[in-house]
């Protein structure tokens, strides 16, 4: 397979040959007034659209909660919490922080975080693109358009870990391909892109074989090899390898914590033969991109790079062995911005048609699987306000298996989610044994947690409600997954639970709701 390519890189156009956008975009904008107006408008956009409208995705209204939690208990959080990465306790516990500051709801207050994020990603991006090429005003808000809408529509991805580190790699890939013989960009930017792009890696590191992939084929399609070693590269790779050293290396317990957590998820993940059968469904799409470089002789370096980038997600995915539709993301978005590398050397309409049906494939069924969460938030607002309970400022210790609105609900009626962590995963892999089709008739068997790092879950929340009572206690049954054939009732699974029995019977029942798409108990404390 053969492309074309020249020294910068730039698709066989020379330096001279600009668009006439381009060239136009090198006269003065006020930046200034162009971003107050896109700022008021994108988080004021956002404030009414998730105020009114929608509800965020429950792991991020999850993270918020446990954000809350570890602010409200100070220092002896960590005496219940088994596992909370640093980089995601620091961020969610300044959504709390900043929630009890301003008044804002909690959910509100990520989302105006992320909002800020995405205006940061989109300007720097923006910036570089202008310096190097003359990029106009408008590749800032088609920039902040997608890196807006196609994460609502994808699955309501906004605001997700996947989301904050594409927020990091798209002002990266910007600078990659505007700059590819690093002369047009200066250190300061650099610096600050790196600084960036190593903080949105912290959320989710694995991402960091992305970066590594692409810098590997840049390198070499340009027979560069120090270009590996550009300050963004240094700056961003040092944040990374710093952060895992602290956090992994020097301590023990957390090395142990993550061991809890890959046994505590064991009924979510898939069998090896399976996930990795996976990844080819998700590069049939690269291997047309190649055959569209091969025929419209593309230049090398923009292919290798969108290879890398797509590749690189999908082997991210493959590593965590669960392809949820979050994980997917990323591969959409690499897709997306090889689309974008591309798509001014292909003249030819039904090309970039055949590519939108394409990648608006796989969003439009995201988004229909978004209905059901949307859904079954309204009916639980709905069945608390029907039955007049509010949990604003109460302790609420929770049982739930996903998918469950209640995470949605905590955070945006102020309560504290009195959980140290979610515990559907835990209790998922205890029954994954149980879990056949002869059994779906059968009610579960109590669980008797013996693997360590699922008691060690378990321990942590019973013992911050023994230590600090909840105010109240929500058994959710409405779903058990990841379990397919059998149906979880908290009361059951639990029955011979000593420590729990002993919980429970401090509270009263006093509401029973079962739905179309919900069926849970709410319990007050007798005292």
């Amino acid at each position: 397979m053969t492309f074309q390519t020249n020294a910068n890189g730039s698709n066989g156009r020379a330096r001279d040959d600009l668009p006439k956008e381009a060239k136009d975009a090198r006269r003065p904008v006020s930046s200034i007034a162009l971003y107050v107006v896109l700022a008021i408008v994108l988080l004021g956009s956002l404030q009414l659209f998730y105020g009114f409208y929608y509800s965020v995705h429950p792991d991020l209204a999850g993270g918020a909660l446990s954000g809350r939690l570890a602010f409200t208990l100070g220092d002896s959080f960590a005496d219940y919490s088994l596992y909370f990465p640093p980089a995601e306790r620091a961020w969610f516990t300044l959504a709390a922080m900043l929630s009890e500051l301003t008044g804002l709801r909690l959910d509100l207050t990520i989302v105006s975080m992320t909002g800020v994020a995405v205006l940061f990603s989109a300007s720097l991006a923006y910036k570089i693109r202008r310096e190097t090429v003359g990029a106009s005003p408008l590749f800032l808000v088609v920039s902040l358009a997608v890196l807006v809408i196609l994460p609502i529509l994808f699955m309501n991805a906004f605001g997700l870990r996947e989301h904050l580190v594409v927020l990091g790699l798209w002002p990266y890939l910007v600078l990659r391909i505007s700059d590819p013989d690093d002369t047009r960009i200066g250190w300061k930017t650099r610096l600050l892109l790196g600084l960036w792009l190593g903080a949105t890696l912290l959320l989710k590191y694995l991402y960091s074989i992305v970066v590594l992939l692409v810098e590997v084929a840049d390198a070499a399609i340009q027979r560069r090899p120090l270009a590996l070693f550009r300050i963004e590269n240094l700056i961003a790779g040092s944040i990374v390898a710093l952060y895992l050293f602290f956090w992994l290396v020097i301590d023990p317990s957390q090395r142990e914590a993550i061991g809890a957590m890959v046994s505590a998820i064991d009924a979510n993940l898939i069998d090896q033969r399976t996930n990795w059968l996976k990844a080819p469904t998700h590069l049939v799409l690269a291997v047309f991109f190649l055959l569209t470089a091969r025929f419209f002789r593309l230049s090398g370096r923009v292919t290798m790079i969108g290879l890398a980038m797509v590749v690189g997600a999908v082997v991210v995915a493959g590593i965590q062995s669960r392809w949820y539709i979050q994980h997917l993301f990323p591969i959409t978005m690499a897709y997306i911005a090889w689309w974008w590398i591309t798509h001014r050397d292909i003249n030819r309409w039904w090309w970039h048609a055949i590519v939108t049906l394409l990648v608006a494939i796989p969003i439009a069924g995201a988004f229909r699987a978004t209905a059901y969460y949307q859904n079954s938030v309204r009916e639980l607002d709905t069945a608390m306000d029907q039955a007049e309970l509010s949990v604003d400022g109460k302790r609420v210790g929770i049982l739930i298996m996903n998918p469950s609105p209640f995470n949605q609900h905590l955070a945006s009626h102020g309560a504290l989610r009195w959980n140290a962590s979610v515990n559907n995963a835990y209790v998922a892999a205890e029954l994954k044994s149980f879990d056949r089709p002869e059994n779906a008739n059968n009610p579960p068997p109590p669980v008797k947690i013996e693997d360590p790092g699922r008691q060690m879950l378990h321990d942590d929340m019973l013992r911050l409600w023994e230590d600090m009572p909840p105010d109240v206690l929500i058994l959710d049954h409405s779903t058990s997954w990841p379990l397919r054939h059998i149906h979880v009732k908290w009361t059951q699974v639990f029955s011979e639970d000593v420590r729990f029995q002993a919980i429970l019977a401090g509270y009263r029942p006093v509401f029973d709701h079962k739905g179309e798409l919900l069926e849970f108990e709410y319990y007050e404390r007798i005292d």
